[in-house]
C-alpha cells in the first residue's frame, strides 16, 4: 500500500515529459500547452459558426462569455469593468479549462502546480496594484490603505495590516486553486489503489471495498468537475474584486 501511495505521487509529481527531448518540458507543461490549445481551438471554432441565432458550441460560447462579462466582471467592477474583461475572461478561461482537461485520464491538470497558480496569482496582483496606481497615483493610493477616520494613533497598525493583507494575496490566490486541483487528483488515486488491492488480493472485505471504491470514483469524478469549474469562478471573481478595489481606491 506505502509503494502503491509513492507510486501514485511520483506520478502526480512534476516530472520530465521526455527523457529524450532536446528541451525541458514537464507533465504538467504539456498538459498546460494542450489545455491552452484546445481553448483556443474551441474559441475559433465558436466564433466561425457565430450567427445571429447562436447554437450548439457558439451558443456555449456566447452564453459562458455572457456570464464572465455580465455576471463577474460587470457585477462586481460595474460598466467601467468592461474594458478589463479580456483580461478577466482570459484568466476564467485558462483556468477552467486547464482543471476540466485534469478529469480527462491521463491528462495532468496546467493548474495542479504552484508554478502556475502563482505565477497568475503574481500577475493579477501586479495588474490590479498597476491599475490603481495609474488611476490615482502611488501617494494616493498607499495612503488609501488607511480609511478615512482612522485615528492617528492607530493608522501605521491599520496601515501594517492592509500591507500584509495584499501581500498575501498572490499566495492565498496560487495556493488555493493548487490545492484544491493536487487534492482532488489525491483522493481519485487512493480510491483507485484501494480498487487495485481489492482485486490483487480477493477477499471477502474485498468484495465489499471493490465496488465502494468504482462508486467513489464516479462521485468523486463528478464532485472533481464541479470544483473545476467553481474553483475557476473563485480564482476569476476575486481577481475582479481585486482590480475593483484598486479603481476605487483613495474613495473611500
Amino acid at each position: 500500500m506505502t509503494e502503491k501511495i509513492g507510486h501514485l505521487l511520483h506520478e502526480l509529481s512534476v516530472l520530465p515529459f521526455s527523457e529524450s527531448a532536446a528541451f525541458s518540458l514537464t507533465n504538467y507543461t504539456f498538459w498546460l500547452l494542450v489545455g491552452i490549445a484546445l481553448m483556443i481551438v474551441f474559441f475559433v471554432v465558436a466564433s466561425r459558426k457565430a450567427s445571429l441565432v447562436p447554437s450548439g458550441i457558439g451558443n456555449l460560447a456566447e452564453a459562458a462569455v455572457d456570464f464572465v462579462r455580465n455576471g463577474i466582471v460587470v457585477d462586481v467592477m460595474g460598466p467601467e469593468g468592461k474594458k478589463y474583461f479580456p483580461f478577466i475572461g482570459t484568466i476564467f478561461f485558462f483556468v477552467l479549462f486547464n482543471n476540466l482537461l485534469g478529469n480527462i485520464p491521463p491528462a495532468l491538470p496546467g493548474t495542479g502546480t504552484v508554478g502556475t497558480t502563482f505565477t497568475w496569482a503574481i500577475i493579477v496582483f501586479i495588474v490590479y496594484n498597476g491599475i490603481g496606481i495609474k488611476k490615482v497615483g502611488l501617494g494616493r493610493y498607499i495612503k488609501s490603505f488607511i480609511p478615512s477616520g482612522t485615528p492617528g494613533w492607530l493608522a501605521p497598525l491599520i496601515f501594517l495590516l492592509e500591507i500584509i493583507s495584499h501581500l498575501l494575496r498572490p499566495f492565498t490566490l496560487g495556493i488555493r486553486l493548487f490545492a484544491n486541483m493536487y487534492a482532488g487528483h489525491i483522493m481519485l488515486g487512493v480510491f483507485a489503489i484501494f480498487a487495485a488491492l481489492a482485486i490483487e488480493h480477493f477477499t471477502p472485505v474485498g468484495a465489499i471495498v471493490l465496488p465502494l471504491s468504482f462508486l467513489m470514483q464516479i462521485i468523486l469524478r463528478l464532485f472533481e468537475l464541479a470544483v473545476a469549474v467553481l474553483q475557476a469562478y473563485i480564482f476569476t471573481i476575486l481577481t475582479a474584486v481585486y482590480i475593483s478595489g484598486a479603481l476605487h481606491a483613495g474613495e473611500h
